[in-house]
């Protein structure tokens, strides 16, 4: 029988033994993970918005879990349980550091709120008028003001 005591050498990974090397390969049967994600593995990176969503949908798809994610980026479960529940309530933009123009977000939807109330207020005015005219009792939790 024929052995390798030698590293391989592999292009922009660290040395692994033919052993080492022979133990990732089983381990990983899964589809390869976002190409976002590659780098991870060797030099610490800044965590983008776009690379927390890549692990994130990694995970939901069944890619690879939580707990190997952790493992593999060097970060807690815990982080990446938060990352995963904003991703899911928020979407991308919850996982920015900085996310684009909060403020405008909030206006935005507190102007659509408020359209809407206006449009309610208008409806109830239209049934009290209404009822007025025919001369009916209003229906029970509209007050007459």
């Amino acid at each position: 029988m024929f052995t390798v005591a030698a590293p391989i050498l592999l292009p922009s990974s660290p040395t692994l033994t033919p052993e080492a090397f022979a133990m990732s390969k089983s381990k990983h049967t899964h589809t390869e993970p976002h190409a976002e994600l590659d780098a991870d593995a060797e030099s610490p990176q800044r965590w983008t918005a776009k690379r927390k969503a890549a692990l994130i949908i990694d995970i939901l798809q069944g890619k690879t879990t939580a707990a190997e994610a952790a493992r593999q980026h060097a970060l807690t479960l815990a982080e990446i349980e938060q990352w995963k529940d904003d991703f899911i309530t928020q979407g991308t933009e919850a996982l920015r550091s900085h996310p684009r123009d909060l403020a405008q977000q909030f206006e935005a939807r507190e102007k659509t709120l408020l359209a809407k109330v206006g449009e309610l207020t208008l409806h109830v005015d239209i049934l009290k008028k209404a009822h007025r005219y025919q001369g009916k009792d209003l229906p029970e939790g509209i007050c007459q003001h």
